[in-house]
């Protein structure tokens, strides 16, 4: 299989994180373009798009047919998926708004199919929770195709809304929104306060990204990810992507676990 490797990546400079984290604090969302490499887009839609294939709504549950586009254990079918937690430009820029320690709620895909949309279409906020000042979760979207007004990737988002607790009339926010237009291999990095959603793919062809949800290190995420992603795949990755899994945020299940020494802890020191 074909390897995503961000060893040789270049960081971000000084320059670049200052203004990268100042539009996010103030207009709540910021585009690093560039981000990925074509054929890295390429890789990780070929996965995406056999597990849209692959997937079977469960019975009787209306939120699996919701989420028919967007798949939530890609990490679990491809590395090269749990490599992009790897990418040292992510704790960049994330970490000056959620603390070094943070770690992922969420991992999951959106794709919006010819001529329709997916559940990511209806306005909304990735988080609830609203303290002024303080963010609480933060997005990330790995643009896989072009975003444009015409193909469902143009994503729309009111800027600075994180900062207000009021959820916007749909008339308003239609009028005030902007669309994050950009080339596919972008990062789209936001507020999840922000109040977004995805435009209605007008073409006969599929539009993906990848997005992630990251949260404070004592936050609970949406799966027990070191239980839910198989060991195959997270032996395989750094230190990083494993904090983000959680690996340095696990709860012991026995008195034996609790008084681990040191540096065996479940629970690492100082995360928050």
């Amino acid at each position: 299989m074909n390897k995503i490797d961000f060893a040789k990546r270049s960081l971000l400079s000084e320059k670049e994180v200052s203004e990268h984290s100042y539009l996010i604090q103030t207009r709540g969302f910021t585009l690093v373009d560039n981000f990925l490499k074509k054929t890295e887009t390429e890789l990780l839609k070929t996965t995406m798009e056999q597990a849209i294939k692959d997937f079977k709504p469960f019975p009787g549950v209306e939120r699996s047919l919701h989420d028919q586009y967007q798949m939530h254990d890609l990490i679990n079918r491809d590395l090269n998926y749990g490599r992009l937690l790897e990418d040292p430009r992510l704790q960049q820029l994330i970490a000056p708004h959620l603390g070094e320690h943070w770690i992922m709620y969420a991992a999951t895909s959106s794709s919006i199919p010819p001529y329709g949309k997916n559940f990511a279409s209806r306005l909304h906020v990735d988080s609830p929770r609203f303290h002024q000042g303080y963010v609480f979760n933060m997005g990330v979207i790995w643009v896989l195709d072009d975003y444009e007004l015409d193909n469902g990737g143009a994503l729309k988002i009111l800027p600075g809304s994180q900062h207000s607790d009021t959820k916007p009339e749909l008339d308003f926010f239609e009028k005030h929104c902007v669309h994050a237009v950009c080339k596919a291999g972008s990062l789209l990095v936001f507020n999840a306060k922000v109040y977004h959603r995805t435009y209605e793919n007008n073409t006969n062809k599929w539009n993906h990204s990848m997005t992630l949800n990251a949260c404070r290190s004592f936050m609970k995420p949406r799966m027990d990810w070191v239980r839910f992603i198989p060991n195959e795949i997270s032996s395989q990755l750094n230190a990083q992507a494993r904090r983000l899994i959680g690996f340095d945020t696990r709860l012991p299940t026995s008195l034996e676990e609790f008084f681990l020494p040191e540096e065996q802890r479940l629970y690492k020191a100082n995360q928050g």
